[in-house]
C-alpha cells in the first residue's frame, strides 16, 4: 500500500521544485514506516508527458496521473474535485502539498473537502512515537518551532515550506507503477475561467548556489549587494525587514519566515544574525559574513568572519573580482 501521498504540482509541464523536495522528504518517511510512496500528477495528457518516469526516478514507487481536459491550468474548484476523489478512493495515510500560492489554495479546499487535519507551512517532518506525523511550524516571526500534528481522519494533510528538503538526485534504474486516472469533472460545475495568464520573473532561491544576502546594514541602497552578486554571478538574498519595506520581493526573502538556501556559498553583510535569519542558511556549505560588529550572532554562524564596514569592504571585494576577470 502506498501510505505516503505526495502531490507534484506543475506548471506548463514542469514539475516545481518543492515537489521533487517532498518526493525526497516522503521516501524517507516511508522507508521509516515500511510503505510505499505514491506522487500525484493532475493536468492533460499532453502537460504530464514524461513526467511520471521523473518521479520514479526520484522515489515514487507508483505515480496516480490523474487526468482531464479541464485541468490544463489551475483552477480551485476543478483541482479541488480531482485530486480530491483520487485521495478519497485511494485513501491514504499521509498527503503532502508544497506551500505554494496553489498548493496552498489546494490544500485549505481537499481538508474541508476529505474532513480531514492540516499542518501547515512547515519545515520539518518526523514520524513519532505513535506513528503520527509531526511537522515544525514557524510561530511568532519564526523565533519558535510549534510541534504540530493533524487528528482525526485519514489522509493526516501537511503543506512543505520550499527549500527545506533536499530532492533525491534521478535514478533512471528505479522501477514504478504508473496509474492513469480519467478525473470525472461536471463542466456546469465550473465556475471560474482563465481569461490571461502572465508569468512574472521570479528567483529560485532554495536552488541558487551562490547567494549574496543583504541585512539592513545596507540601509534603502541595495547596489552594491547587486553589484557583488552580478561580479559572481550570485543571486539576491535579503533578511525579512528589507521585504517589509518594500524593497524587494518576497522570492528574495531568507529564513524561517521565507527560504532556506542550500547554497555553495553565502556571502552575508550587514546581517545581525536573528535565529529565524540563520536558521535559512544552516545548509550552507560556505558562510562569509561582514560585518562592523564583532559580537553580532552572525558571526557564530560563519565560517569566514570579515570585521568591517560593508561599504568598505564590498567596493574593494567587486574590484579585485573584476580585475580578476579582466586578466583572465
Amino acid at each position: 500500500m502506498d501510505d505516503v501521498w505526495i502531490y507534484l504540482e506543475t506548471t506548463d509541464g514542469t514539475v516545481q521544485n518543492v515537489s521533487w523536495e517532498m518526493l525526497g522528504k516522503g521516501r524517507e518517511i516511508a522507508d521509516e514506516i515500511d510503505t510505499g510512496v505514491a506522487a500525484v500528477l493532475a493536468g492533460t495528457a499532453e502537460h504530464l508527458d514524461g513526467l511520471a518516469e521523473q518521479a520514479i526516478a526520484r522515489g515514487a514507487d507508483r505515480v496516480v496521473e490523474i487526468r482531464n481536459e479541464h485541468l490544463e491550468t489551475y483552477r480551485p474548484e476543478t483541482y479541488a474535485t480531482a485530486v480530491g476523489d483520487a485521495v478519497a478512493d485511494a485513501e491514504p495515510r499521509f498527503l503532502l502539498l508544497g506551500a505554494t500560492h496553489n498548493g496552498v489554495d489546494l490544500a485549505g479546499r481537499l481538508a474541508v473537502r476529505l474532513d480531514v487535519g492540516l499542518t501547515a507551512d512547515v519545515t520539518q517532518l518526523y514520524i513519532d512515537e505513535e506513528g503520527d506525523l509531526v511537522g515544525a511550524v514557524p510561530a511568532f516571526a519564526g523565533d519558535i518551532l510549534a510541534m504540530v500534528k493533524a487528528v482525526g481522519n485519514e489522509p493526516k494533510m501537511t503543506t512543505v515550506r520550499p527549500g527545506v528538503f533536499t530532492a533525491l538526485e534521478p535514478d533512471q534504474s528505479r522501477e514504478g507503477e504508473i496509474e492513469v486516472v480519467e478525473a470525472d469533472i461536471d463542466p456546469d460545475e465550473i465556475v471560474t475561467e482563465v481569461l490571461s495568464r502572465e508569468v512574472g520573473e521570479s528567483v529560485d532561491l532554495p536552488g541558487a548556489d551562490v547567494v549574496v544576502a543583504a541585512g539592513r546594514g545596507f540601509g534603502e541602497n541595495l547596489e552594491l549587494a547587486h553589484e557583488l552578486a552580478e561580479a559572481i554571478d550570485a543571486t539576491i538574498g535579503v533578511t525579512r525587514p528589507l521585504c517589509d519595506e518594500g524593497l524587494i520581493p518576497r522570492d528574495h526573502q531568507i529564513g524561517s519566515t521565507g527560504f532556506s538556501l542550500k547554497a555553495d556559498l553565502a556571502i552575508v553583510a550587514g546581517v545581525s544574525g536573528s535565529v529565524y535569519f540563520t536558521s535559512g542558511i544552516e545548509d550552507v556549505d560556505t558562510v562569509i559574513a561582514i560585518n562592523t560588529d564583532p559580537d553580532e550572532p552572525i558571526f557564530e554562524h560563519a565560517d569566514y568572519c570579515v570585521e568591517g564596514d560593508l561599504f568598505e569592504v564590498l567596493p574593494e571585494l567587486i574590484d579585485a573580482l573584476e580585475a580578476m576577470e579582466v586578466a583572465a
